[in-house]
């Protein structure tokens, strides 16, 4: 049967909650979810469309991130060829949604996929979810707000909205715009770019990408650290607290916490960190600037 609609989504909770949503809104049996179970912020992306790439960064991100290979390996529906092989599956003439907000995975997310989709005959539009949020929230209550509250309501991941949030934007759907070939054209090119870049961590700040090595945030962490020293009687700060609050701290960047986990094990390597406890779960040991 050629399903008439299709959603792209870049993790496993936001699936769930459209999923949700759909059956809410009672057009579930008429509508598909797919959804990329990675992290695209981190890590190489080259040729990750082929078995090749997707294997490189699985075994490159295993031996960095300590949860890595054992949450991509979950559930082998949500891999990159598996998501591949489905997108190629999608009838010509479907319209396909691509949902994101405004941080680094689901910007690259949503290039991939209009890369991956780049040759096929579908409609695609694009819906910010996050802006669409505020926007619906705030008409519903006939408030103007600034550009601070709208900041504050603004949800990270779209997994931060409820079931209920969505189903506006699904009564929506056919008013929303189908992207040109020319932004088709353009978001694609900007996957190919994305996708050569050799440093490892990609940061979406201010309607653009920026580039760094592996120590891009260690200043933020150290900042950290510093500022909690003062709380603790031998300066030493829980781990679990430093990346609480750094996950606070640059909660627009969708940070994942065992990325900074590892910066925290690699600082301690490199002796630029002193540690008591035992390294290798947050809650066991504590930390200091060396």
């Amino acid at each position: 049967m050629t399903e008439q609609h299709v959603h792209l989504m870049f993790g496993m909770s936001e699936q769930g909650v459209m999923k949700a949503a759909l059956h809410k809104a009672g057009i579930r049996h008429s509508h598909k979810v797919l959804s990329f179970n990675d992290w695209f912020s981190y890590g190489p992306l080259a040729s990750i469309d082929t078995t090749d790439g997707e294997r490189e960064r699985i075994s490159w991100l295993s031996q960095r991130l300590s949860n890595y290979g054992r949450l991509y390996t979950y559930n082998p529906d949500h891999q990159i060829g598996t998501v591949i092989k489905a997108i190629e599956a999608i009838p010509d003439g479907s319209s396909v949604t691509i949902w994101h907000g405004e941080h680094t995975h689901d910007q690259i997310g949503l290039r991939f996929a209009a890369y991956l989709l780049r040759n096929r005959d579908v409609q695609i539009a694009l819906n910010n979810a996050a802006a669409s949020y505020i926007s619906l929230s705030t008409h519903e209550k006939n408030e103007q707000v600034s550009a601070a509250y709208s900041a504050a309501l603004s949800p990270v991941s779209l997994a931060q909205l409820k079931a209920v949030d969505f189903i506006p934007m699904l009564k929506g759907l056919d008013q929303r715009e189908i992207i040109s070939d020319e932004d088709r054209a353009k978001y694609s090119k900007e996957w190919e770019e994305v996708s050569a870049e050799s440093m490892p961590l990609k940061l979406w700040e201010n309607k653009q990408f920026k580039y760094s090595g592996d120590d891009g945030l260690d200043a933020v962490l150290g900042e950290v650290i510093s500022e909690q020293a003062v709380h603790f009687p031998d300066q030493y700060v829980p781990a679990s607290k430093v990346v609480g609050e750094v996950l606070v701290k640059l909660h627009h960047y969708h940070i994942r916490k065992d990325f900074l986990e590892y910066r925290l094990r690699s600082l301690i390597e490199s002796k630029r960190l002193q540690f008591k406890g035992a390294p290798g779960q947050l809650h066991r040991y504590s930390v200091k600037i060396g």
